[in-house]
């Protein structure tokens, strides 16, 4: 292709993404201050109520609503009793928002929006595909929620501990002090996909928090942040053993070889886990919102539509852009996707590419 061609595709390519804002979060900084400044670009940018305030009203009748007062009280008590730098990270995002209704408490209710929002199941579309490619894995994700302004609180920021750079997180979920999609440089890429669990309650949400359960999202945080977790294999025998609080799945890639997993998890549920393994042709995996085992529903093939993809692709676009174009492709690609991530731990490349809604028909 002649250069010009080419820049001009590039730049083509690149106009249909929106852009996400980058950010340095600082872990050795004071606990209370180091969210801050990611609370304000958003406000600056996008407004409160094109950002945090629709996204507020939103989970808050279609999530938050199985709460009342005494649960906001009692998740804020043992949040701060079990996990104070945890709290104290709240503190400081309550602070920035500066609105009388975004309460402390209410915020302890979001630490835990994964585990309470699996009692009402509305939300699950996210999509992970792991491809094998010579010495190296190749991990697509798309993270899909709702409403759209949630769009408007995905942050690209760059981890740093003890003075260096430990590695990338592109999220929404920041503002609860965790997150779902990040890359441990030279160790693991990470991604978090939502499990439906019908057998979760209130009453079993609360008893998790009160026994010191920490959130979902502070499991990746966890990775990130623990020194003695710097192999793969590490990474995944922690997130293979680790308590949770509700269903899950945890889509993990390395730097070398086969190092790709799918990992099922519930509470108190042991499930072996899926493993590329190029030797015997699993060069491939991908994982949704369901279940290995059981077939896509008729109305989300986005499983069944990204294997049929992987499994038809020619040699020459077994790379990153092939994997781009299959989580690009509709179904996989919907009008919930917030944001597509393609990562190489290997080359600790993680490409973030903001992602507008898209619908098959025009009137949908």
């Amino acid at each position: 292709m002649h250069q010009t061609q080419l820049l001009f595709l590039l730049f083509t390519i690149i106009s249909c993404y929106s852009y996400l804002p980058q950010l340095e979060i600082d872990l050795n900084a004071p606990p209370k201050q180091r969210w801050m400044k990611a609370v304000q670009t958003v406000l600056d940018l996008h407004g409160y109520e094109n950002s945090f305030g629709s996204v507020f009203a939103f989970h808050n009748q279609h999530s938050f609503h199985i709460l009342n007062k005494d649960d906001y009280d009692t998740i804020a008590y043992f949040l701060r009793k079990n996990f104070l730098e945890h709290a104290l990270e709240l503190e400081g995002i309550v602070e920035a928002l500066n609105r009388p209704e975004i309460t402390f408490e209410y915020m302890a209710g979001w630490a835990y929006f994964h585990e309470i929002a699996h009692v009402t199941n509305q939300f699950q579309e996210c999509t992970g595909v792991l491809l094998s490619v010579g010495d190296q894995v190749i991990h697509g994700r798309n993270m899909d929620q709702a409403p759209g302004q949630g769009r408007n609180l995905v942050l690209h920021l760059f981890i740093k501990k003890d003075g260096k750079y430990i590695g990338e997180v592109v999220d929404w979920y920041w503002f609860k002090g965790g997150f779902i999609t990040a890359q441990k440089y030279n160790v693991a890429s990470l991604e978090e996909n939502w499990r439906i669990d019908k057998r979760l309650t209130k009453q079993s949400v609360m008893t998790f928090i009160q026994s010191g359960l920490p959130s979902l999202t502070q499991s990746f945080r966890e990775v990130l942040t623990n020194d003695k977790l710097n192999t793969y294999e590490k990474v995944v025998q922690y997130l293979e053993t680790h308590e949770v609080g509700c269903g899950l799945y945890y889509i993990v890639s390395g730097s070398s070889k086969d190092q790709g997993t799918i990992i099922t998890r519930g509470p108190q549920e042991t499930i072996p886990s899926l493993k590329l393994n190029a030797a015997s042709g699993i060069t491939y995996l991908v994982q949704t919102n369901y279940d290995h085992w059981e077939v896509d529903p008729e109305e989300d093939p986005r499983r069944t539509v990204a294997e049929d993809l992987l499994s038809k692709m020619k040699s020459n676009l077994k790379n990153e852009f092939g994997i781009y174009a299959v989580m690009n492709t509709f179904p996989v690609h919907n009008e919930g996707t917030f944001v597509t991530v393609i990562m190489n731990t290997k080359y600790n490349r993680f490409t973030t590419l903001g992602q507008e809604a898209i619908t098959f028909f025009d009137d949908e």
